[in-house]
């Protein structure tokens, strides 16, 4: 017998949430980015050209780089890790 007791919610499943991207900077939505998301797969590609076009703009900014943009980098850089398996 199956039952759902009073207080308990099922709705937050962990596994949901580990495959969400992370959400845009605002530099980023500035410059248009869309996250694709979708399979597995897809993600890591989407998440592996953000980090490259976030590498690029920190490097043409220099050492004056905005540190949102290297705090975005590294939540990206966790979330694809996270997703291979790492």
């Amino acid at each position: 017998m199956a039952f759902k007791m009073k207080g308990m919610s099922f709705g937050n499943s962990p596994l949901k949430q580990d495959k969400t991207n992370v959400p845009l900077s605002e530099q980023e939505k500035k410059k248009g980015t869309l996250v694709t998301g979708g399979s597995k797969s897809d993600e890591i590609a989407d998440l592996e050209d953000r980090i490259e076009f976030l590498q690029s703009d920190i490097a043409d900014a220099g050492q004056e780089g905005p540190t949102k943009n290297r705090a975005q980098l590294m939540k990206l850089k966790r979330q694809l890790a996270k997703l291979r398996g790492r």
